[in-house]
């Protein structure tokens, strides 16, 4: 095991990864607010059990109020339920899918395992699992004695991180992970998250009680006003507890930050301040790479090819786009330098940042400050992270299968859920035996040996539409501008796809990136740095940023301008050569182009009538409750989206393909391929189930619109480097397909033309969500007011006082039942009445004798 462990740093400070200060400040500010939210749901629970308590005891003895007092007990019962059903509805256990491992079948892993937690001085982990995860995490059963007593830490390890890691990263981010496990706050998490399951169901949920005030206040006015009265209630105690509790995650969110850099320093200290840095790096290409992995695994196992080994696929995944990129860097991690190693930084700044007060993990540029901050000196071990398994092939294969197992379980169980008497009960889906992992990197190869992948290009094609600003066909030429000669036709070439244009593609990246940056900080959607803004070395205030934006467009224009007019000198250049070779190839290109210019503003048309369905339905839905005129809204909403769905399968008869272009769709017709769509209308009848099955319709859609566009540029560049290369060689070509053909009018959705979103929520819904400072005040005083008066009239309602009246011309003691209290000559005074069926009441002199008693009946 020496030699699988890799060496750590020769030295480091004693107090290293010793809690800060403002570690513990947050705890204390987490546990406080944690404990305030539990006092409040404790109190105004247990106020409404002992009032319903109170109120009913008061009716059973009898008298003849006990009808009054039994129908007034009712709403305090109603509402005491309403708070207690949450608890019956906490989840105590975590259900793992993962699998688990032990000391006998991976004895080397566990001694790693082991020693790394004995280094940090943290327990041993009680259960090791394995998952596919780009991650690595610590997780515990929450029964109920563990919410009061410290609970055993299970470890779960990703082989989707171990795939990219080397050995000194691997131990690096364990390292990391026995921090926590020596992190006595960690129990704050789990309150946070019991607290969170409570205020969740009391929120959101909507339930059989919800139902029967719905109800209740749609009945006759004269009933109905109970329904108001504790709608109103249950919306008051819905709110504060909300606006609390929020309260408690942003405090609980700030220590996990903590959290996380004190951990991050228990790897520094065992690992030096780079491996730590390095792994955090690897992260992005790992984390896009396994999100292909699966995508790719998913299309191969719906053709009954289950891919053997996953991970093999993640780290060709990662190969094929550094190729695609031109960036040899791409899921590399740059090399420290042997000077000043402690300035070194791996991560920059960005212009913006999702609001701090909502994150749990740190940026990683901070994180990387932290690791730094005492920068320590220590060796990485390079080897690969898979030395530690008994059979790492295996292993691979192994947790492959189950991730095919998992996702074969879950499609029977969908499918026996949509099964119904009239579709008929389909038969289930069943496990296929992997293939070979060299047909499955073959299926990669074919997917990756796209022509617009081709560096050739200088990425022009690579997630970039080079029709979508453009209204017609015809303007992706230069129609007046059509070189006639070989001279022209020759210098037109050699002009196509220079290094220039990497640079300008690149420049549209960065400054669409910083336009869009300043657009969400002007919005107020992202943060600023430390709150300052920055850019382009400038700090810039709030009222500069529109004129910066509008600079950061003009100079996005020009070099969009630029690169656009590229486009029409290969699309012109090349329909000159067709011309000139004949046989219809130029009429061929024009069709391939109208196809690709009908596929992608279809389908983008169709992508931003479904985001602003979206749009629509979150705003309506942003408090909870959609109104008449909202629900209205919605529906003139989901009918646009219905008539641009149906008019796609409207015009598919009137879309022809070439025969080479139907070959991608196995010679099927446009037709045949989209298929008909028979979803009726959206109505105010129908609207939930349109909702539940839209998305499948528009998805499925688009896949196919995708995969028409996807199809007609692939040939368009497979015909224009063919033509080209003819024309170079001075070859003679056959004739052509018979060109593509599309419908004379279409959709055109061109850039800045998008469905325009509601960003803001309006002053009502505002209000409802407490979305912002102002509201959420205004909300909790509301809130407060109504439950306030709720315990007032709560402590008023099923009691009793008596008024005395002294005629005596001397001080007398009243005393009704255990009350007493001095009425003056010829005063008055009120006293409450016990409970009890028959008070006694006795008045006595200042010296004690008794002047009357009796039974109050």
């Amino acid at each position: 095991m020496e030699s699988l462990y890799p060496a750590g740093p020769a030295s480091v400070p004693s107090n290293l990864s010793q809690p800060k200060s403002t570690y513990k400040q947050r705890a204390t500010l987490a546990m406080a607010g944690l404990l305030t939210f539990v006092v409040a749901y404790v109190l105004l629970t247990g106020w409404f059990i002992w009032t319903a308590y109170r109120l009913l005891s008061s009716s059973f003895q009898g008298g003849d109020g006990a009808v009054l007092g039994i129908l007034s007990s009712l709403p305090a019962i109603f509402l005491a339920i309403f708070m207690v059903k949450a608890l019956f509805k906490v989840k105590h256990t975590y259900q793992s899918n993962d699998i688990e491992i032990t000391p006998t079948g991976e004895p080397q892993l566990f001694e790693f395992l082991y020693r790394i937690a004995d280094e940090a001085q943290a327990p041993r982990p009680h259960r090791v699992f394995l998952s596919p995860q780009v991650n690595a995490a610590v997780f515990y059963d929450l029964s109920i004695l563990n919410l009061l007593f410290p609970s055993k830490k299970n470890l779960n390890i990703g082989l989707g991180l171990v795939n990219v890691l080397t050995l000194g990263e691997l131990k690096a981010v364990l390292a990391h992970e026995f921090g926590h496990f020596g992190q006595r706050s960690m129990a704050v998490g789990r309150w946070v998250y019991v607290a969170q399951q409570i205020t969740a169901h009391i929120v959101a949920e909507r339930d059989i009680l919800d139902r029967f005030l719905r109800g209740l206040s749609r009945f006759d006015v004269r009933i109905a006003w109970i329904g108001w009265i504790l709608s109103l209630i249950i919306w008051s105690i819905r709110s504060l507890l909300e606006t609390v509790f929020q309260w408690v995650v942003l405090a609980q969110r700030a220590l996990s930050r903590e959290m996380e850099f004190q951990a991050d320093l228990v790897a520094v200290s065992l690992t030096g301040s780079d491996a730590l840095v390095h792994a955090l790096h690897r992260l992005h290409a790992a984390d896009d790479a396994w999100e292909r992995t699966l995508s790719f695994a998913q299309r191969e196992w719906g053709r009954d090819r289950p891919v053997k080994d996953l991970f093999t696929v993640q780290t060709q995944m990662i190969e094929r786009v550094r190729g695609i990129l031109a960036d040899a860097d791409y899921g590399h991690v740059p090399p420290v330098p042997t000077t000043a190693p402690e300035n070194h930084r791996v991560f920059q700044a960005e212009l913006t940042e999702p609001p701090r007060m909502w994150a749990t993990h740190p940026p990683n540029v901070d994180r990387e400050e932290n690791a730094k901050q005492v920068y320590i000196s220590a060796p990485i071990d390079d080897r690969s992270s898979w030395v530690l398994f008994q059979d790492a092939q295996t292993t691979r294969e192994k947790l492959s299968a189950h991730i095919f197992a998992i996702a074969m379980t879950k499609a029977n169980t969908t499918q026996a859920k949509s099964s119904s008497p009239r579709s008929g009960q389909k038969p289930p889906v069943s496990q296929k035996p992997p293939v070979p992992l060299e047909i499955s990197l073959q299926q990669l190869n074919q997917q990756f040996n796209r022509l617009y992948l081709n560096p050739v290009y200088r990425g022009n094609y690579l997630g970039r539409s080079v029709v979508h600003a453009v209204a017609k066909p015809q303007a992706l030429y230069n129609d007046g501008e059509v070189p006639t000669d070989e001279a022209q036709i020759q210098q037109h070439l050699a002009a196509l796809y220079p290094e220039s244009l990497t640079e300008d593609l690149e420049e549209i990246r960065i400054l669409t990136k910083e336009k869009l940056g300043l657009q969400a900080i002007q919005s107020r959607r992202l943060d600023a740095p430390g709150g300052i803004i920055r850019h382009r070395g400038q700090t810039l205030k709030r009222r500069e940023l529109p004129t910066t934006i509008k600079d950061l467009e003009q100079e996005l224009a020009t070099v969009q301008k630029r690169v656009n007019a590229h486009d029409r000198l290969c699309r012109t250049t090349h329909l000159a050569i067709a011309a000139q070779l004949g046989q219809g190839w130029d009429a061929y290109l024009r069709g391939l182009a109208q196809v690709l210019h009908y596929a992608d503003h279809t389908e983008a048309n169709l992508r931003d009538v479904q985001g602003y369905v979206s749009n629509v339905m979150a705003v309506i839905t942003a408090d909870r409750n959609v109104s008449r005129n909202e629900l209205n809204r919605l529906l003139k909403a989901a009918n646009e989206l219905q008539q641009t769905l149906m008019q796609v399968y409207q015009q598919r008869d009137q879309i022809q393909l070439d025969a080479i272009l139907a070959k991608s769709f196995n010679g099927a017709t446009w037709a045949d391929t989209l298929g008909a769509c028979d979803l009726a209308a959206p109505t105010q009848q129908n609207i939930s189930q349109w909702l539940q099955v839209i998305d499948n319709w528009v998805n499925g859609t688009a896949a196919v619109l995708s995969a028409l566009k996807l199809a007609a540029l692939e040939e368009l560049l497979r015909s224009e480097t063919m033509l080209a290369e003819a024309w170079r060689t001075d070859q003679s070509l056959p004739p052509a397909p018979t060109p593509s053909q599309t419908p004379t009018q279409y959709p055109v959705l061109l850039p800045g033309q998008e469905r325009k979103r509601q960003t803001r929520l309006g002053l009502w819904d505002r209000f409802q969500t407490a979305d912002g400072w102002l509201p959420a005040i205004m909300r909790s005083l509301v809130a407060g007011a109504v439950i306030l008066s709720v315990l007032w009239a709560g402590t008023t309602v099923g009691s009793s006082s008596v008024t005395v009246y002294n005629g005596l011309s001397r001080p007398v003691q009243v005393q009704v039942g255990q009350a007493q209290q001095w009425v003056q000559p010829y005063a008055t005074a009120n006293l409450a009445l016990p409970r009890s069926k028959q008070p006694v009441i006795e008045t006595r002199t200042i010296d004690g004798q008794l002047i009357e008693t009796f039974e109050a009946n």
